[in-house]
């Protein structure tokens, strides 16, 4: 589809930039999320990934949730612990989160949320830009690629963790 004329990180780019154009929500980076995180802010971070994606590898501390959930069963299961928090959602590359936030933004603020955000670029840019990914067995370099198309702007990174 990008041919070669894009690199891997001018196809997230492209993609980023479509995605934010279709969903005008809150944008939080990469780089911005992993020093709040740093500094312990109150974040709480949900994967609306599958669950397939999300075990394969996820950001520490996230919450998988499967984004066809409604708005109003995720605030009746996770309503208290959003309260006075920021609330990040993150999937792939950003379209599937930002979707979700659009729909439920209004209802995490009435909630007592304090900030909600999608994170920029999803998990690829996160992984991109060199922040940790985890599994059930702790730290790892692998990601799902949720298809070929997505998965050609992953940068495979030269280290192997066992």
């Amino acid at each position: 589809m990008f041919g070669n004329t894009i690199d891997k990180q001018g196809a997230l780019d492209v993609t980023e930039s479509m995605i934010e154009k279709s969903y005008p929500v809150p944008l939080l980076s990469a780089d911005e999320l992993a020093r709040r995180l740093k500094n312990k802010e109150k974040i709480i971070l949900f994967d609306t990934r599958t669950a397939e994606e999300y075990a394969k590898s996820h950001i520490d501390g996230a919450v998988q949730l499967p984004p066809e959930t409604p708005s109003s069963d995720f605030i009746r299961e996770y309503g208290a612990l959003i309260r006075e928090k920021t609330v990040l959602f993150y999937c792939s590359v950003g379209q599937r989160s930002s979707n979700y936030l659009n729909r439920v933004y209004r209802a995490c603020k009435a909630e007592g949320a304090q900030e909600c955000y999608n994170l920029r670029g999803g998990i690829f840019r996160w992984y991109n830009q060199g922040h940790p990914v985890v599994n059930e067995n702790g730290e790892t370099d692998d990601i799902h690629g949720y298809n070929p198309l997505w998965g050609m702007m992953i940068e495979k990174r030269n280290t192997s963790r066992q």
